[in-house]
């Protein structure tokens, strides 16, 4: 060592190793090596996070919808502008059935009914791929999926396709040992049946790995069944010792399955929809903006006046059936009929190629499936010491959530409006007085909710209730469905007010879920036992979904994870919708958690 090195201080305390940090730092690097090394490192974190964390996955159909979407193409309609998407599957991908691609042509607007072709809009809207979703696996290693997660997992009848994974989403909505009821749109479930293996029609295969399949899961057994009935003439109450409860959503996934019935600010102005679906009582104290087209409303008065709503999406036939009205198809106004559960999504049409006809999608009856459940919102400003009302009907009954007076406070009236005393929660403190609010009342699966501005008030379970078994059956509900002209018909959803309501505005109302049933009937329900280590899975958009009730359950060994995040479902359109279809309302976002 010289002896300048021997007298520098950073020498004598480094020592050999620091020359020898030095004499590497001297030797040149290999760029080719680096950035191998790093490619290596980055492929290697995406396998293990691929395998172990988290995947990416794109929603190919329409199972799913109105929570996630498939192909699709965004309709503004023509006539009253409301902006829903479309299926358009068939027309990227071809039939399931045989390939085909089938040309959209056609759509029928969910809100005002016009049916109207595509070619006819202003702007022509591009086919727009599925939503894309993260699916996050650890959380199959550590506990079982709760009910009403939204679930990825491999298609048990065929797990590969071509050496291309099938992966299914739908949400898990009953688990092992469980015997889950499908009856008037609503799920049950009871885990007190047990079914033994000497009865030779319930025999269980030599495989367990065939546990998942359809014939496996003692669908519409006499002990089910007959469980079922007790249950239903019990109004699902634990009077029956281990009988069927109904299933509840979470918030979350109540919010997730709201489906537009009407937008108030959405309305056609010309013929023949002349008559306002909310309707103002002459000789109350409810004045309107407009003859015409209403869309904010004022009360003054000391009395309880009422708007109401009708479902004016129904054609009267010379036997006085009801059926389905289309505009322009259909000559004169609609009349009033129960709210039913069609589907925007599903209801385009198609050209077939070679007979070249335009044919709907939608080919089954489930749009004229009457929905009970139901979800009104509006925006009201209220002065000091004025009230508002939020009701709404479902069979022989009303529920109510009155606002004001810095409370809120729940009801069960009949359709005088007499009051139920034996139905009477205590009222809720919440922050209506004076002032402009947002107000939502749902009646769900048989449990009442309430939101202020988006934030609910909890009634835990005072809002609960049982159902109610029809005596007998309105004249008219020949398909005994359970609904009845006074409420279903007449005031589905009402609004009332008392005292100064300068404005009710921005009204929409909402329906639930409807879980159609392999009967097609309303007198019968639909039971599925679901076999142990195995989850039952439906699709939201129930009328056009293969899930658990066609072709099985699915084996927890099948399962891949929780789907938990909507991310970038499509390209930015002329037609102003941000790239990530961003929804900025209270009931869904397209970029974001999923529900």
């Amino acid at each position: 060592m010289s002896t300048a090195a021997a007298l520098d201080p950073q020498t004598r305390a480094a020592g050999p190793a620091g020359a020898k940090a030095r004499d590497e730092a001297k030797l040149p690097r290999d760029p080719a090596r680096e950035v191998i090394e790093t490619v290596v490192f980055v492929v290697v974190l995406v396998l293990l996070l691929k395998l172990f964390v988290t995947e990416a996955f794109v929603i190919p159909t329409g199972s799913m919808a109105e929570t996630l979407y498939g192909y699709q193409k965004v309709i503004g309609c023509a006539k009253c502008g409301h902006e829903f998407p479309v299926n358009s599957h068939d027309e990227v991908e071809g039939r399931q059935q045989d390939g085909q691609r089938t040309q959209l042509v056609s759509y029928c607007c969910p809100n005002c009914r016009h049916a109207g072709l595509i070619a006819d809009l202003p702007v022509q809207p591009q086919n727009r791929t599925g939503d894309r979703v993260l699916v996050l696996k650890p959380l199959y290693h550590l506990r079982r999926p709760e009910r009403g997660d939204v679930v990825v997992f491999k298609f048990p009848e065929r797990p590969q396709d071509n050496h291309v994974a099938s992966n299914y989403i739908k949400r898990a909505m009953a688990f092992g040992g469980e015997t889950v009821a499908i009856f008037r749109g609503d799920l049950y479930v009871t885990t007190a049946l047990e079914y033994p293996d000497t009865n030779p029609l319930f025999a269980r295969p030599d495989d367990p790995n065939d546990l998942w399949q359809k014939r496996y899961r003692y669908a519409n057994s006499a002990q089910a069944e007959d469980l079922f009935d007790k249950s239903r003439l019990a109004e699902f109450t634990p009077a029956v010792p281990g009988g069927f409860q109904i299933v509840r959503k979470s918030e979350a996934h109540l919010l997730a399955d709201l489906r537009v019935v009407w937008d108030n600010d959405k309305q056609p102005a010309a013929a023949p929809f002349a008559a306002q679906r909310w309707q103002v009582s002459k000789g109350t104290g409810w004045t309107g903006d407009s003859a015409t087209a209403t869309r904010a409303f004022a009360h003054a008065g000391d009395e309880l006046d009422w708007l109401r709503y009708q479902h004016l999406v129904w054609k009267q036939e010379a036997g006085g059936a009801r059926v389905p009205w289309r505009w322009p198809q259909d000559a004169g106004p609609p009349v009033a009929g129960p709210i039913d559960n069609l589907l925007g999504y599903n209801a385009g049409g198609s050209r077939d190629p070679l007979t070249n006809r335009v044919e709907s999608r939608d080919t089954s009856s489930a749009p004229t499936l009457w929905v009970g459940d139901l979800c009104l919102e509006c925006e009201a400003q209220l002065d000091a010491g004025a009230e508002v009302v939020l009701e709404l009907s479902k069979g022989a009954r009303r529920f109510q959530a009155k606002f004001g007076n810095g409370q809120v406070a729940l009801a069960r009236v009949d359709a005088n409006r007499n009051p139920d005393p034996a139905f009477a929660p205590a009222a809720r403190p919440c922050k209506v007085t004076a002032g402009t609010y947002k107000l939502r009342f749902a009646n769900i699966d048989n449990r009442l909710w309430v939101w202020v501005d988006g934030a609910r008030v909890d009634f835990g379970t005072d809002g609960d209730y049982t159902a109610v078994e029809p005596g007998s059956y309105d004249p008219e509900d020949t398909a005994k469905e359970g609904w009845t002209r006074a409420n279903d018909i007449d005031a589905p959803a009402s609004i009332g007010a008392r005292g100064r309501v300068p404005a009710v505005r921005a009204i929409k109302l909402h329906r639930d879920v409807y879980y159609v049933n392999d009967r097609h009937t309303h007198t019968q329900a639909d039971l599925y036992y679901v076999q142990p280590g195995h989850y039952l899975c439906l699709g939201d958009n129930s009328a056009q979904s293969s899930d658990s009730r066609t072709w099985g359950v699915v084996p927890e060994r099948l399962m891949l994870g929780k789907a938990v995040f909507v991310f970038w479902p499509g390209p930015f359109e002329s037609t102003g919708r941000w790239p990530w279809n961003v929804r900025l309302d209270w009931n869904k976002n397209r970029i974001g958690f999923i529900k």
